[in-house]
């Protein structure tokens, strides 16, 4: 075995044993945003986003987790014959949030956001409103085909904080162009 730990991996996940799948990701999440050291400048920031990474690599895999468990178990050092790369595991993990909710998204709303938009604006504002209407339009349309609801309900899915700075952006945004 090439590398062996003296590290507790439930203990650098800040999870218990028995966490299941989603627990562990969630706290892999959790930790490594913590200790990133792009994030955090403290000295210890990168061996301890390594450790994060090492347990999340054997706890999130079930044969390396029960090898783990029989030899935390039986009071014995675990060892890996693989070394885990920190950035890979963190850029793996994040690269399933970006993906939209809707496994296969439809390009149909986006367009027929820009008509709409284009149209109500043109009503109200004439070439100007007409530009800002397909504009806006446009965006809440791709909202509605990357998440496969509404604009309002997938802010109404939004935590309370979330919606407070989306409101407040919003706001700034149309007040310091004197809308």
């Amino acid at each position: 075995m090439a590398e062996t730990t003296d590290f507790d991996y439930y203990e650098a996940l800040n999870i218990k044993p028995d966490a299941n799948e989603e627990a562990i990701r969630q706290a892999y999440i959790k930790e490594s945003l913590k200790w990133h050291p792009d994030r955090n400048p403290a000295p210890e920031a990168t061996s301890k986003f390594q450790q994060i990474a090492q347990a999340y690599f054997v706890l999130s895999d079930k044969d390396r987790r029960s090898a783990y468990d029989r030899a935390r178990r039986e009071h014995k050092r675990f060892g890996m014959d693989e070394n885990v790369d920190a950035s890979s595991i963190f850029g793996n993990v994040f690269d399933e949030l970006l993906v939209p909710e809707v496994p296969n998204p439809i390009w149909f709303w986006e367009p027929v956001g820009g008509i709409a938009g284009f149209m109500m604006g043109f009503i109200v504002f004439n070439i100007p409103g007409a530009i800002f209407g397909a504009y806006t339009g446009k965006k809440l349309g791709k909202v509605r085909d990357m998440k496969g609801v509404s604009v309002y309900e997938a802010f109404a899915k939004l935590g309370k904080d979330r919606k407070a700075e989306i409101l407040s952006h919003l706001a700034q945004k149309m007040f310091s162009k004197g809308l």
